[in-house]
Order: structure tokens, then sequence, then C-alpha cells
């Protein structure tokens, strides 16, 4: 069994290559995996950055269509392997992530997809404040022992998937065109996976060092900005449920997510320092903001798509 490592990238040259580095040192046998990255359209050197370490396992592509997904399925297309793990440029991964990934699809050989413990690695000392949101940025933990459920959540930074399985489940979901966010992208390929009933495994001996910035990552703007971004997913989700259709269930959709805006805009404009309350109006704004991208007839295109892979 092999495993093609697929890391979409724009931008990011010098966290890309401590990430690449981990992958180098990986102690799985370099004929048993490959590492593909996907440059998005970078105004940053990343072709230089993969040559310089002179792998003939690792694999520079040019993706000029904008997105993750866009990226994302690039590099899926061009695997060679019967794994494919998608995995962060801001990422370290241990040294034997790679094989203790494979080593759950060969004891569990029922088992779609399986990710591995996600830690968050801070330049400086993280804020107070934050603990409760780093699910937002990545960090995952279901213990110290292997396990396999269904149902189970992956997050897009290390998220392995048998290929014959995405293939069949149509890849990731739309999510970027141009700046603005449309779609669910790898949260909606997680919703394909559970619809599907497909058993998920996990192993903590597989780990992620998700690195963030505390004065970016960290800020209560950067988390804000999550909390609006899962709100266009969470309407873009509900509305391809429904067929792309503004039915009665969608349209009341709409209308509490705008009031529920409007009633957390007031609340935060009483409570200014409350940071629970302002994230909560972000997310509802995403929620009436995905509505109002459908306005706009390029953007309502993409929407509109079953399927981009």
């Amino acid at each position: 069994m092999k495993i093609s490592v697929i890391i979409p990238t724009y931008n990011g040259a010098e966290l890309l290559r401590l990430a690449l580095r981990s992958w180098k040192q990986q102690t799985l046998s370099k004929d048993k995996y490959e590492v593909i990255v996907v440059d998005n359209n970078s105004k940053e050197d990343i072709k230089s950055v993969v040559d310089s370490f002179g792998e003939q396992n690792f694999r520079y592509m040019l993706e000029t269509e904008q997105g993750a997904t866009a990226a994302r399925h690039k590099g899926a297309h061009s695997a060679n392997a019967d794994i494919l793990l998608f995995a962060d440029n801001d990422g370290l991964y241990n040294p034997d992530c790679l094989k203790e990934v494979l080593l759950v699809y060969e004891d569990h050989p029922n088992v779609d997809a399986v990710t591995g413990k996600i830690q968050i690695q801070w330049d400086t000392e993280e804020p107070s404040w934050i603990k409760p949101y780093l699910y937002m940025l990545g960090k995952l933990d279901y213990g110290d022992k292997v396990k396999t459920e269904y149902g189970m959540h992956l997050n897009g930074g290390f998220m392995s998937v048998r290929k014959s399985v995405f293939e069949r489940l149509g890849g990731f979901n739309p999510d970027l065109v141009g700046p603005y966010l449309i779609g669910d992208g790898d949260t909606g390929f997680v919703r394909k996976l559970h619809a599907n009933n497909s058993l998920i495994g996990y192993t903590p001996f597989a780990v992620m060092q998700h690195l963030q910035q505390a004065n970016k990552h960290g800020s209560i703007e950067g988390v804000a900005l999550h909390c609006y971004n899962d709100g266009v997913a969470e309407s873009y989700a509900l509305f391809r449920a429904h067929g792309f259709k503004m039915d009665g269930i969608v349209v009341k959709h709409f209308i509490k997510s705008g009031l529920l805006y409007m009633k957390k805009s007031i609340e935060h404009i009483l409570k200014p320092k409350n940071i629970s309350v302002y994230f909560s109006q972000k997310r509802y704004k995403g929620n009436t903001g995905f509505f109002f991208l459908l306005c706009n007839s390029i953007l309502r295109r993409y929407i509109l798509k079953e399927q981009v892979y």
C-alpha cells in the first residue's frame, strides 16, 4: 500500500520548507510515498523550494484556479497511490506519521479515511481566551489509542482517504472564487463521508504540529474570520442539501440568520468586550452573507455546481 501526500500552498515558502523537511524525514520507505506540492498561483517561488530538496518522490505542480479545493483536486488527479493524505503547508509531521496512518488502513480494511492527532504550536505564548476556540485552528485529539468510528470529524490539514472513495464521493465541495468563500470545501467532503456511512480511523501515533502565529491566527479578528467562514459553509451545506433551491426551509434559515445577526449586532454594541457574542455575530453574518453571494452571477454558477472534481 502506498500513500500520496498532497499539499496545496499559496505563498508561505519558508513554512513549506519546514513542512517538507518533516516529510523528507519520514521513516516509511521512500518508494512507498510521494509528496505533491500544488502551487496555487503563489507570488513566492514555491518551485525552487520543492526542487531544493532534490527528492525523487517530491513533485511540484501549478494550479491556476484559485482555492484549496482546486489545488487539492489537481494533486488528487495526479496521485499514484491508493491512499491520499491532504496536508497543510504550515504543519510539521512526526517521522512515523505515514507509517502509522498506513498501519490503520492495513489493520482495519473497512476504514475509508484516517486522521491523526493535531496540536497547535504557537510562535509565542497563546492568548488566555483562545482555548475554547482551538478546534477552529485545527486542534484534534481523540485520545491516546487507535480507534475507528462512524461520524468522526477530520480536518483538512491532516486528512487521509482511500483514493477510490474520494473519487466515488466526488472530492471536495467548492470553496473559493477569487476572494469570496462560496462553499464548505473539505468540511463538505467530511459530510459526504458521514452520509456515506464511512468508517473513519484515528491514530495518536501520527501527529501534526500546526504552526500558528499568535498575533494573526490567535487574534480576535483571526478567530472571528473562522466564525464568518463557518457561517458561510453552514448556509451552503443547507442550500446544497435542498437541491440548490430556495424552498421553505432554506428561506426560513435565511430569515432566521438575518434576525439573529441583527440581534447579536445589538448585543455586541451593548457588550463590546464579550467575544462570544462577537463570534456569534460573525457566524450569523456569514450565514446571511452566503445568500447575498447568489446575487453575483459568476459566484452563483460556482455555488450551483453539484461536483467540482
